[in-house]
This record gives structure tokens, sequence and C-alpha cells, in this order.
């Protein structure tokens, strides 16, 4: 019964090791009519204010075939207890974006490729954008001055929505949808930029053998050349007038630390067998410019 036991415990360790060595790869199989909705719970803080928020979001497989599939996303509700600015930002990208379908292609493995209805998704997107600093010009008359010019805003929102940076905010922000097409084992790393231009660096481990539970986290990875560069960037399609003399002031702003910025993300991933995502734990904390943000969500599906 001894040796029995042993060579049990090391065929387990066989196959465990097994999977460290080659890895996990994530290749869910969708089937076309699945229809999923996913409740997202959580608490975002900013500035020492805690704001409780929830959301829920249907994925629909509209087409599945041997070179991949068409994922249908749509954002059907967002709530949030925060009654200030905050609140009125979230209860304008509800109206603006509720109801309206993303249909993401993706390959075999489900990875995203492209979206299908862009045009569509970026008409709506730009009429958020546009409600939303309606809001905030009303919220804070001052913010119309040179100080926040709010047409050149709206003129890098709109230059900056590609289908290419949908699809990187889609790939790097935790979802159903963000680990498809990875082989993972413990230790895996690999480098993305995500929707913002930060440069990022993600380790993966197996937190079962078998690939159903997965913890990715996630840290800025940025020198500070790459720092300068992207303030410099953003600052000429911003306020183009400035950025000769911030360009000449630049290190010594960076080295004062007025330009402080650090970002870290922890994301535990739980799949069923079919490749579903079943649950997920997402911990957030940014600092930028000495404002910290945090966030903490807890994604679950709620209709299979």
């Amino acid at each position: 019964m001894k040796k029995v036991m042993t060579t049990l415990v090391l065929l387990l360790t066989t196959v465990v090791m097994s999977a460290q060595v080659t890895g996990v790869k994530i290749a869910p199989k969708y089937q076309k009519g699945d229809n999923k909705l996913y409740r997202t719970v959580g608490t975002m803080t900013v500035g020492g204010e805690i704001i409780n928020v929830l959301s829920e979001t249907r994925y629909v497989v509209t087409e599945a075939n041997a070179d991949g599939y068409v994922i249908e996303t749509t954002l059907e509700k967002m709530d949030t207890d925060s009654k200030d600015l905050t609140g009125k930002v979230m209860q304008l990208m509800q109206g603006a974006m509720k109801g309206v379908k993303t249909a993401f292609t993706t390959d075999a493995d489900g990875k995203i490729t492209g979206i299908k209805n862009f045009d569509e998704v970026k008409e709506n997107a730009l009429k958020m954008v546009d409600e939303l600093f309606q809001t905030i010009s009303a919220e804070l008359p001052d913010a119309t001055s040179a100080a926040l010019p709010i047409d050149m805003l709206k003129q890098q929102v709109g230059s900056r929505l590609t289908q290419e940076t949908v699809i990187a905010q889609s790939a790097t922000s935790p979802g159903p949808l963000s680990l498809n097409g990875k082989t993972i084992s413990t230790g895996t790393m690999d480098e993305s930029v995500d929707q913002n231009g930060r440069k990022v660096k993600n380790m993966y481990f197996l937190s079962a053998p078998d690939g159903s539970k997965v913890k990715a986290t996630t840290t800025l990875n940025m020198t500070k050349e790459d720092m300068k560069k992207m303030i410099v960037d953003q600052l000429k399609s911003m306020m183009p007038d400035q950025v000769s003399m911030v360009e000449q002031n630049i290190d010594q702003i960076m080295d004062s630390g007025m330009l402080k910025m650090e970002s870290t993300q922890t994301a535990d991933y739980e799949f069923l067998p079919n490749g579903w995502l079943k649950s997920l734990r997402v911990e957030q904390k940014q600092e930028t410019m000495g404002q910290t943000t945090e966030m903490n969500t807890k994604t679950e599906l709620v209709v299979e």
C-alpha cells in the first residue's frame, strides 16, 4: 500500500511539474449561442472617498467556426453610490454605452483580433466623450480655461480612439477574454502596452496545474526616458505651445517627484471546464502625481 501511495504521489508530482514546464494554453471552446452575463461589484477609493460600483456585461457568441469566433459584449448596467462628479460621469457612461454591442472577432483560441462594428462603437464612444466634457464644463466652469482646454482634450480622445487602442484595453484589462491565446506556466512573463500608452510587465502563475486557476500580476515597466516621451507626446496633442518649455525643464520636474507614476495590479482568474470565466478578483493601485486610486472588484458569472 505504501508503495502504491508513493507511486501515486510521484505521478501527481510529474503531472504538476510537466504543466509548470510546458505551460497550459488558454484556448476556450466556445459554442455559437453561448450567452453569459457577468456581474462586477467592488469599491473604488479616490482621494480618500470610497465609492461602491456595480456593473453587468453580457457576452454572446454569434459566430463560431474553425477560424475563430464573433463575440458580442454589451454593457447592461452600471451603478454607483457616488453623488458627486464621479457619479455623474458613470451615469453618463451608462447612458451612452448601455445596450451598445461591441462585436469582437477572435482567432481559434478566442484571442481578440478585431472589432466587426468599430465605426458604431466609436460613434457612441465619441458621443459619450462629448457629453462627459459638457458635464465637466458645467461642474467646473474654469475647466474651459487654458488650464484645461476642453476642445483639445476632445480632439485628443478622438484621435486615440482607434480599433488598436480598444483591443489593447480589452487585452490588458482583466476580463473573460483577456488571457485567451496565452500559454501560461508559473513564472511566465510578457510585456504589453495598455490603452494609455504605458508599458507594463505581466507575470503569470498557475494556481491549479490544469490552468483552471491563474494569477496574473501587472506592474508599470517604464524607464525615465519612456516617461518623458509619453508626457511630451501627450502635451503635443493637448498643449503644443507648452511643449518647448516643458522639454527644457522635464528632467527637473521629474526629479522633483511631481510626475511620479506607479501602478500595480493583481488578478485571480477561475475558469469553467469549457474555458468560460467563472470568477475574477482584481486589486489595483495607481499613483499619479500624488493622487492615489485603489480599486478592488469581484466578477462572477451569474447567467450561464
